[in-house]
């Protein structure tokens, strides 16, 4: 296996591991609407934990690689000048939109992860106090704004990512093609829209 074959395994393999975090943040996410005391009790419990620290290297590390690899990537398709991608995405116009905004996306995500982390996690708000904080920083238009394009962003990025990353781990195929750009899809409004979802029902939840 060559280097640059190895390279893009690692680089959907960070990508798998985010995917992972995103769909359990979403779960607590989602556990916080429906019941906020047992959310905070959770929160609680969660970052008094002895492996949280541990588990937030890895994914710091994961997320370092990933975009790392990533820029390397699209800088080299540019540089060369490689639209071998786009072509056989000729007539998949979503397909084409996300890999040409997926460097912009990827820079909104990552300021939307810096501005996040700072606002509940250095430093965590009170015990109990986790949700509240977060509805106060909403008020803010450009917080919403942020969070609302760092949702439609996640759609994007995941349009791109997801079968980019089957064709780097060579399960992309011209029998399954299809049917992997439709579960790609699915699985990038799912997570983009229920972000956004949440995002507003947390705003003005009273």
């Amino acid at each position: 296996m060559d280097l640059e074959t190895l390279t893009q395994k690692f680089q959907s393999y960070s990508g798998l591991v985010l995917v992972f975090f995103i769909a359990v943040h979403l779960a607590g996410v989602i556990f916080a609407g429906i019941n906020p005391d047992a959310f905070e009790i959770y929160a609680s419990n969660l970052h008094s934990s002895l492996f949280l620290p541990y588990s937030e290297i890895v994914l710091a590390i994961t997320f370092i690689i990933h975009i790392f690899l990533t820029l390397k990537k699209v800088l080299k398709n540019r540089s060369s000048g490689n639209k071998a991608i786009l072509k056989t995405r000729r007539n998949d116009y979503l397909g084409v939109i996300a890999s040409k905004v997926q460097p912009f996306t990827g820079v909104i995500l990552a300021s939307f992860l810096i501005v996040h982390l700072l606002q509940l996690r250095f430093p965590r708000p009170g015990d109990n106090l986790e949700l509240v904080s977060l509805k106060n920083k909403l008020g803010g238009v450009h917080i919403l704004v942020l969070y609302s394009l760092a949702s439609i962003s996640l759609f994007f990025h995941m349009v791109q990512g997801i079968e980019s990353g089957h064709r780097s781990l060579g399960i992309l195929s011209q029998s399954n093609s299809l049917n992997i750009r439709y579960i790609s899809r699915f699985v990038s409004i799912f997570f983009g829209l229920s972000y956004l979802i949440m995002t507003f029902y947390l705003r003005f939840k009273q």
